[in-house]
């Protein structure tokens, strides 16, 4: 015999949502992508009006990302980063009411990494899962101007680490135009500049690179403990850093260069290749078409295996990047 319930839609439990998928990655202007192959996320939905979940695929085969020698048997932590930047994007367009036509420009993250061993590579792709909590919004002139994300992360079912992530968003027509009064002309995108070094590259292995194209410095120098070098236009030409016309560079740039200051500075110590935190503050647009200079240092107070670059462009200092070694 057939039976029914006799309870009421609002006596039944809850149902639980099912777990976002990894089938396919969102759309890739959803995450300001040109190319498909640099999109990583593959869902996002909200929890409340602040809190949110989101997938994302991290791939066993990518040109920047996986260009690392040796045994590839750890994701590379700035993949993860990335990967949660595209959430924060999708984030603020699905569940935040940002307009499509916005620019972000990201002021300042952090991660931490807290299980390094959650980071190893299994025979599939790694899927990342992100309860996501915007923490701040701000509004001036009834426009929304900046979003403030804290998220906690889990790699194929295990803890991973925390992050928090600062965005300013801006129209894209007012960014243009807020861009052309600060230069008083056009603004010059990485596609239209020349890419030669400035001074010798650097060597990729030393920065544990396989294609010269990741390698981000120039005209290193050792002096007094730390180093000095430029931060390569060869850059331009990777578009993966570059995905499409920036007129400015970008925080995961920094990132990077801050990466290879600090393996270069570790001097191949064991295990030096993975980055356990990452606290970067990206302070000014660093200009395309001007030098920009770096100094990297120990970081002892952050600990024995942490190393603080610096970035100025002219007299002016334009972000700062910490990074912290396994």
């Amino acid at each position: 015999m057939e039976s029914t319930s006799l309870l009421a839609p609002s006596d039944r439990a809850e149902e639980v949502p099912a777990p976002l998928a990894y089938e396919q990655t969102v759309p890739r202007s959803l995450v300001h992508r040109w190319s498909l192959s640099e999109v990583f996320l593959t869902g996002s939905r909200a929890v409340d009006d602040r809190r949110f979940e989101a997938a994302a695929q991290l791939p066993l085969s990518h040109g920047y990302f996986r260009d690392h020698p040796g045994r590839l048997d750890h994701h590379d932590v700035l993949l993860v980063l990335e990967a949660c930047r595209q959430s924060v994007t999708a984030a603020a367009h699905l569940h935040q009411g940002v307009p499509a036509a916005t620019t972000f420009m990201v002021t300042a993250w952090s991660l931490e990494i807290t299980d390094r061993d959650a980071l190893a590579c299994g025979t599939r792709p790694g899927e990342l899962a992100i309860a996501g909590d915007v923490t701040g919004r701000h509004e001036r002139g009834g426009r929304l101007r900046r979003l403030e994300f804290a998220m906690d992360l889990a790699l194929d079912g295990k803890p991973l680490g925390h992050l928090t992530m600062d965005v300013r968003s801006t129209a894209t027509d007012q960014y243009h135009n807020l861009r052309y009064m600060q230069r008083g002309s056009e603004v010059p995108t990485a596609f239209g500049l020349p890419a030669d070094p400035i001074g010798e590259p650097v060597e990729p292995a030393a920065v544990r690179r396989l294609d010269p194209v990741n390698a981000v410095l120039d005209d290193v120098r050792r002096e007094d403990g730390g180093l000095s070098a430029v931060l390569s236009p060869r850059t331009f030409r990777n578009r993966s850093m570059y995905d499409h016309p920036y007129d400015h560079v970008p925080a995961m740039v920094f990132s990077e260069a801050a990466r290879q200051c600090a393996l270069l500075l570790a001097d191949g110590a064991e295990g030096a290749g993975r980055v356990l935190r990452l606290e970067g503050s990206f302070d000014r647009f660093a200009e395309l078409d001007q030098t920009v200079r770096l100094t990297a240092a120990p970081d002892p107070d952050r600990g024995a295996t942490s190393y603080l670059l610096r970035a100025v462009q002219g007299d002016e200092a334009v972000a700062s990047v910490s990074v912290t070694l396994a």
